[in-house]
């Protein structure tokens, strides 16, 4: 009686063990709340939803043709390549009609050159670039011209452009700095491709100049991962022992602030130097790391892009290690209960043969 109890207790349980197991590789993801607190001491705040937790387990990211809202997606297509009718950022394409009188609808396949501004500029100056805007289908479009956060620091020659198949047509946009000191983001959008902006306003006279670049490669910081950031303080004219203070602060491109830092230091000559920021609660997209280089009675910024990824390598590793600790824990009570009933057996020998 006893050994067929010890049976059905150990099958009980190696059934309930597969049975999680099945559970737990059929989970697409685990999804919270991340929350990025602002290391400068102020009170911004941003909260967001994610779709990861620790960075154990992963899932639900654009590209992986599920559309998921909590993200913002409007539709995934199972690949990362706009102008198919669904974004490299999982947002819908509406079909644009062909100008010139053509009948029918098309996506809009273009392409932009370059991709992103990041410019300095005096206070109360102002600066003219191109941007390329090539046709890529076999039909003419029509795209509109429109800036996100931008207001007052852009404007263009048009805002509606009839592009003929296969050809080229230059954008003239005028960047304005206006009468504020720092750096400012934002996007001009072109039917449905985004140009990055980046404006870095600074004071006249200069006394002092920065530049600050990022060190991961390609410009890529995986979630959990560290932004690595390298700093030129130069000063400018007359070499002066002065006190500057260095702000930094992560923001994305609608101007949106994440974290911020400051810290104060003695110049009397060009100084380089390291800075490492920990992003692990930012959402995956597009940032600028900017520094607003203050001394007396001026400002010097500069900013740089980079980009937060999937952490795929790691999330693939947690797996493998969570699935051979459970394979390990099963074998280990396997064994574990073959003895019980070995021994269990071996007792009822002994208690027949007395």
């Amino acid at each position: 009686m006893g050994i067929k109890r010890a049976t059905l207790t150990f099958r009980s349980f190696f059934i309930l063990t597969l049975f999680s197991m099945l559970i737990f590789f059929s989970m697409q993801t685990a999804s919270a709340d991340v929350v990025s607190v602002n290391a400068g001491g102020s009170t911004n705040l941003s909260v967001s939803t994610d779709k990861h937790i620790e960075g154990f387990f992963f899932g639900g990211i654009c590209g992986d043709g599920i559309i998921d809202g909590s993200l913002g997606e409007t539709c995934d297509d199972g690949n990362l390549i706009s102008g198919d009718g669904c974004s490299a950022i999982c947002q819908t394409e509406t079909a644009t009609p062909p100008g010139g009188g053509g009948g029918g609808g098309s996506t809009i396949n273009i392409s932009v050159i370059p991709s992103e501004f990041n410019l300095d500029l005096n206070i109360g100056t102002q600066v003219s670039k191109t941007i390329q805007i090539r046709n890529l289908g076999s039909s003419s479009v029509a795209v509109s011209v429109t800036q996100q956060q931008l207001l007052d620091r852009v404007s263009f020659d048009d805002t509606s452009l009839t592009i003929p198949a296969g050809q080229t047509v230059n954008l003239n946009v005028v960047f304005i700095a206006g009468n504020e000191t720092g750096f400012f983001t934002g996007k001009i959008i072109i039917g449905n491709k985004e140009v990055l902006v980046s404006l870095n306003v600074q004071t006249v006279p200069l006394l002092f100049d920065s530049n600050i670049v990022v060190l991961n490669p390609d410009s890529k910081v995986s979630q959990k991962d560290k932004l690595l950031t390298s700093v030129t303080l130069i000063p400018l004219g007359e070499p002066e022992r002065m006190d500057v203070t260095l702000n930094f602060a992560i923001k994305d491109y609608l101007n949106k602030v994440y974290l911020t830092k400051s810290e104060t230091l003695l110049v009397d000559k060009q100084t380089e130097i390291t800075r490492s920021f920990d992003i692990g609660t930012l959402p995956l997209g597009d940032y600028v790391i900017g520094l607003d280089l203050i001394y007396p009675n001026g400002v010097a910024p500069s900013s740089a892009y980079f980009k937060v990824v999937e952490e795929a390598a790691r999330g693939i590793f947690g797996r493998i290690v969570l699935f051979l600790v459970i394979m390990i824990l099963v074998v280990a009570i396997s064994i574990i209960s073959l003895l019980v009933i070995r021994r269990l057996k071996e007792k009822a020998l002994a208690k027949n043969i007395s």
